[in-house]
């Protein structure tokens, strides 16, 4: 009776065993079959249909003149980097393929942070033509106005810094302003306090979607040359990147499997949920004594 029993009782452990582990596997299932989807042209594609923000994001890089010197101001936030990283990283490579000499400046201590490990995955990527560090700037605002005038620091040496130096020092300098945008300095400070200043410097910019209406009026009065702040508009720079370069920097993320994933750790913490909620008794019923 015992060679009888356990075989059944096997059988019942490894299919409670199995339907543990189902709704892991297949999440797994999910997601590949999501990343073969996204390469292909029938998968979900999150790219915004309208390019004019990416052609004019495209035509000022393009335009810039041979060794143009940029500055690539980095002062995003931590929360909210993680929707524009993609097109800060496509925009980085779309202006180094021009050959843009690029130097790296922040303004508020998030962005100081963010702009540190961007050169540094740069450093590991590549090794060379990193941009040149000018560090953080303290002052917000007020330090941005004081880089005006003068923006390299007198510990930072090497060609680009020199070059910095012959054209007068300051932001001026520079052939364009990339600005990485967070809440604390978004392109809205640039416009109002070097856009004024220096009315003939080109000034682009990425943002995090919620700073889009803040900053439209700005690209419709020509003071922003162009930007990207919305996440469909960063999908479509990265995709036009991808397909018009020439270097072959390897295929850009298709949003499909970012978009299971979500969902999934949505369900998941759905799921977490109710059975909190359904493994709660009432008092009078945990009070109750098995009869």
């Amino acid at each position: 009776m015992t060679n009888s029993i356990a075989p059944t009782l096997l059988s019942e452990a490894g299919v409670a065993r199995l339907r543990r582990s189902a709704p892991a596997l297949l999440l797994l299932l999910v997601l590949a079959v999501a990343s073969l989807l996204s390469g292909s042209t029938g998968g979900l594609r999150l790219a915004s249909p309208d390019r004019s923000h990416v052609d004019q994001l495209r035509r000022a890089i393009g335009e810039l003149p041979s060794d143009a010197l940029v500055l690539v101001a980095f002062d995003a936030d931590l929360g909210t980097y993680a929707e524009i990283r993609a097109t800060t990283r496509a925009a980085i490579a779309d202006l180094a393929a021009h050959g843009a000499r690029l130097a790296i400046v922040s303004f508020t201590p998030e962005g100081r942070a963010i702009a540190a490990a961007e050169r540094d995955r740069l450093a590991r990527a590549s090794g060379a033509g990193l941009p040149a560090d000018l560090g953080f700037v303290a002052g917000s605002e007020a330090g941005l106005v004081r880089s005006i005038e003068s923006i390299v620091p007198s510990a930072v040496q090497g060609d680009l810094a020199d070059a910095i130096r012959q054209r007068g020092g300051g932001i001026g300098a520079f052939d364009m302003v990339l600005v990485v945008s967070g809440s604390d300095m978004s392109a809205r400070s640039w416009v109002e306090q070097v856009g004024t200043r220096l009315p003939e410097l080109p000034i682009v910019a990425i943002a995090p979607t919620f700073l889009d209406p803040e900053l439209e009026p700005y690209l419709r009065s020509g003071q922003l040359t162009a930007l990207l702040a919305t996440l469909r508009e960063g999908v479509a720079y990265a995709e036009a990147i991808s397909v018009g370069s020439a270097s072959g920097r390897g295929p850009v993320a298709g949003p499909l499997p970012m978009l299971v994933g979500m969902l999934a750790a949505l369900a998941v913490m759905a799921e977490a949920a109710f059975r909190r909620l359904g493994g709660r008794r009432p008092r009078s019923a945990r009070r109750r004594s098995p009869s």
